[in-house]
C-alpha cells in the first residue's frame, strides 16, 4: 500500500487543482494531517506529507498554527498550478507568493516570495540544501534522471539496466507502483518504457482519467488516476473525480492519523495505567502467596512447639539425635538453625523463644495478607479509571468520526443566501454588494419579485412570483434580518417589494449608481414593521452537513436541528461557538457565522424534518 502519492498521481491532481484557478483563498485551517485551503464556492484542498489534493472531506481543523499563511495569501486569488519537473513537488501561485508542496521526505510547504522564504512548514538543513525563513528558495535535489527532461540519458540508463523495472523505480524516480505499470505498457523494453512513461504522463495531464480505487482483501490498497493494467485486484471502484479516489483511499489513514493526535494524552495515561495495574497484580498475588506459605508454616511450627524447643535445646548443649525435625545447618555465628519437617524448610533463632518466632509469622503472614488486600482495592481504583480512560479514548474516537464530514459540492444557490418560503418559493439573496449585482443581473427575471429592506446596506432578495401573503412576509423577513438594521440592533423595520421589471441598472441621466445599487422604477408595495427574527440550522444529507438560514416559520423543513435568534449583543464568533457546541458540530464553525447576520441574542431552540436535498435542489432547478 503506497502512503503517499506518486508523481503520476501529483499531475493528475495537478490538474484537478487547476479548476480553482481564479478562486480566491476564504481561509486557511491546520488539520491532523496539514494543511486545510478553503476556496470561494465552498471547495478544499488538502496538502499533507501523503497528497495535494482536492477534497470533500472536512474533518477537525484549528486556525492556529496557519496564522502567517494566512496573512499571505487569504484572499488571493490562485493564478497558477504546476509541476516544475517530473518530481513530487507542486507549485501554486497566489498573487506575488509561490506555495511550494514538496510530497518528499521530509515533507515541508513552502511559500516564497521573489525568490526569498518568507514561510515554511518545517525548517530543513542537510548536505544538499538549507531551507530557512529569509534565504533563497533552492529546490530539493532530484537523486535520479529525469526520464522527461533527459530523455536520452533516461533510455541509456535502462538499457544498461539488468533489471529495468528496478531502475525505472529507482534510476529515473518514478516509484515501484508507477514502475510496474510503466514496465506492464512496455512489455520491458527500454525505449517503449520511456514511450509508454510519455503517454501517460500525457494522458493524466490532458485529463483523461479513470480514476480507480483497487480493492484487495477488503482494504483499499490503491487508488490511480487511471486504469492500471498491473494491478491485481479483488474489486475495482471507480470515480468520476480523482480526488474523491484520493478521499476514499486515504480518509482511513488520515482518520487513524486524527485519532492518534486527539488521543495521544489519553493513551499515554492508558499505557501508565496499564503498566501500574499488572504490576500491582503481580504484587498483590505474591503477598496471597507469601501469606498462606507463612499460616501454613507457622499453624505447623505451632503443632510441633515442643519438639521445635527439644530440637533447639540439643543443638545448644550440642547434642546429636535423629528427631522427627531434621536439622539442616547450624550457624551459631548467627545463633540460626535450618530445619526441615515434612517436606517444608524453616529457620529458627536460636536467641529467641521458639513460641516468639511461631506468633512473628503469624503476624507476617497478617501483613502480606493485609498488604494484598490493600493491593486489591487500589487495584479496583485503577481499573475503573483505566474504564473511564477508555470511555474517554472512545467518546474522542467518536468524536473525531462526527466531525470528519463530508464537503458538500455546491450548487449554484448556495453561493448565495438562499430558502425556501412557505409553499416551496425559492429565493436567493446576495451576501455582499457584489452579490446583490449577480443576483439582479443573471436571477432577477421580470415577473419575479425583488425585496429589499427600506434601509441601506442591506440584501437584495429575489424569489419566485409568488401571491401567498405567507411567503410574502417571510420573504420580507428574509430581506430585513439580513440588512443593517441587524447589526444596529433594530427590532422591526419596513421592507419593499417589486416585480423584477421595476428594478434597473439604468441611473436617470447624469446619475451614477454604485457597485449593488438599483434603480426601482413605479410603485413600491411595502410590508410594514417586519419583525427581524431568523433561525439558523443544521441538516445532513448523507454524510454532507449543511448549515441553512430561514424564517422561523420555513426551518423545520429545511433543518433537522435550528435555533431561533434576534438582534443582540452576543459577538458572531461566540454565539456562533455556543450553538456549535450545543450540536457538536466544532467543525461547522465558520459556516455558522457566516449564516448569522450580525450580533445575536439566541432564542428557542428546536428540531425540525427537513424535506431532502434533491426536493431543494428541484425546488430551485425550475428558476
Amino acid at each position: 500500500m503506497k502512503t503517499s502519492l506518486t508523481v503520476i498521481d501529483l499531475y493528475a491532481s495537478a490538474r484537478e487543482i487547476a479548476g480553482l484557478v481564479g478562486r480566491r483563498v476564504e481561509n486557511i485551517y491546520t488539520v491532523s494531517s496539514g494543511y486545510l485551503f478553503k476556496f470561494s464556492g465552498g471547495v478544499y484542498l488538502i496538502i499533507n506529507e501523503a497528497r495535494a489534493s482536492l477534497t470533500g472531506m472536512i474533518g477537525e481543523r484549528d486556525s492556529r498554527g496557519a496564522e502567517t499563511l494566512r496573512g499571505l495569501i487569504r484572499d488571493e486569488k490562485l493564478t497558477d498550478v504546476h509541476l516544475p519537473r517530473f518530481d513530487k513537488v507542486l507549485v501554486l501561485k497566489f498573487g506575488g507568493v509561490e506555495l511550494i508542496a514538496e510530497l518528499l521526505k521530509p515533507f515541508n510547504l513552502i511559500a516564497v516570495r521573489d525568490g526569498r522564504v518568507v514561510w515554511l512548514y518545517r525548517r530543513y538543513r542537510g548536505k544538499d540544501r538549507e531551507v530557512k525563513a529569509g534565504a533563497p528558495y533552492t529546490p530539493p535535489p532530484m537523486p535520479y534522471v529525469d526520464p522527461l527532461a533527459k530523455a536520452e540519458e533516461a533510455v541509456e540508463v535502462l538499457r544498461r539496466a539488468h533489471d529495468v523495472k528496478r531502475a525505472l523505480s529507482r534510476e529515473l524516480g518514478l516509484g515501484p507502483e508507477v514502475a510496474e505499470e510503466v514496465y506492464a505498457r512496455s512489455s520491458g523494453d527500454a525505449e517503449n518504457a520511456l514511450r509508454a512513461l510519455r503517454d501517460l504522463v500525457e494522458e493524466v495531464s490532458r485529463g483523461q482519467l479513470r480514476p480507480t480505487v483497487y480493492i484487495a482483501g477488503g482494504v483499499p490498497v490503491t487508488a490511480a488516476p487511471v486504469k492500471y493494467i498491473s494491478i491485481k485486484a479483488d474489486l475495482e471502484e471507480e470515480y468520476d473525480a480523482f480526488w474523491k479516489a484520493l478521499d476514499r483511499y486515504f480518509a482511513d489513514v488520515e482518520l487513524r492519523k486524527a485519532v492518534e493526535l486527539k488521543t495521544a494524552g489519553l493513551r499515554a495515561k492508558r499505557a501508565k495505567l496499564e503498566q501500574s495495574i499488572a504490576k500491582l497484580r503481580s504484587e498483590m498475588q505474591e503477598y496471597r502467596r507469601r501469606s498462606e506459605e507463612l499460616y501454613s508454616l507457622a499453624k505447623t511450627l505451632l503443632s510441633l512447639k515442643y519438639e521445635l524447643e527439644e530440637a533447639v535445646q540439643m543443638v545448644l548443649r550440642n547434642e546429636a539425635r535423629e528427631p522427627s525435625i531434621r536439622i539442616l545447618d547450624v550457624n551459631r555465628a548467627n545463633r540460626e538453625i535450618t530445619a526441615e519437617y515434612s517436606g517444608q524448610r524453616f529457620k529458627l533463632r536460636l536467641d529467641r523463644p521458639v513460641g516468639r518466632q511461631i506468633e512473628d509469622m503469624f503476624e507476617e503472614a497478617k501483613d502480606y495478607a493485609r498488604r494484598a488486600a490493600k493491593a486489591e482495592e487500589v487495584l479496583k481504583r485503577l481499573e475503573e479509571e483505566l474504564a473511564q480512560v477508555e470511555g474517554e479514548h472512545a467518546e474522542a474516537e467518536r468524536e473525531v468520526m462526527e466531525r470528519m464530514r463530508r464537503a458538500a459540492e455546491r450548487a449554484w444557490f448556495e453561493k448565495f443566501r438562499w430558502f425556501l418560503a412557505l409553499g416551496r418559493v425559492p429565493a436567493i439573496g446576495g451576501r455582499d454588494a457584489s452579490q446583490n449585482e449577480a443576483a439582479v443581473r443573471r436571477y432577477l427575471k421580470e415577473d419575479y419579485l425583488f425585496f429589499h429592506a427600506d434601509v441601506p446596506g442591506a440584501s437584495a432578495v429575489v424569489a419566485k412570483p409568488t401571491q401567498d401573503e405567507a411567503a410574502l412576509l417571510e420573504l420580507a423577513q428574509f430581506a430585513a434580518s439580513y440588512s443593517r438594521a441587524w447589526r444596529a440592533g433594530i427590532h422591526a423595520v419596513d421592507v419593499f417589494y417589486v416585480s423584477g421589471r421595476q428594478v434597473s441598472k439604468q441611473p436617470p441621466s447624469g446619475e451614477y449608481l454604485a457597485r449593488g445599487s438599483f434603480m426601482i422604477y413605479g410603485s413600491k408595495n411595502y410590508i410594514r414593521h417586519v419583525r427581524l427574527e431568523l433561525a439558523v440550522g443544521v441538516r445532513d444529507d448523507g454524510g454532507v452537513r449543511r448549515v441553512v438560514a430561514a424564517p422561523p416559520k420555513s426551518i423545520a423543513a429545511l433543518a433537522e436541528r435550528y435555533v431561533v435568534i434576534t438582534p443582540g449583543s452576543g459577538e458572531k464568533s461566540r454565539v456562533a461557538k455556543e450553538i456549535a457546541r450545543r450540536w457538536k458540530a466544532e467543525q461547522l464553525v465558520d459556516d455558522l457565522i457566516a449564516a448569522l447576520p450580525g450580533p445575536s441574542a439566541i432564542g428557542e431552540w428546536g428540531s425540525g424534518q427537513p424535506i431532502g436535498w434533491d426536493e431543494i435542489k428541484a425546488a430551485f432547478s425550475t428558476w
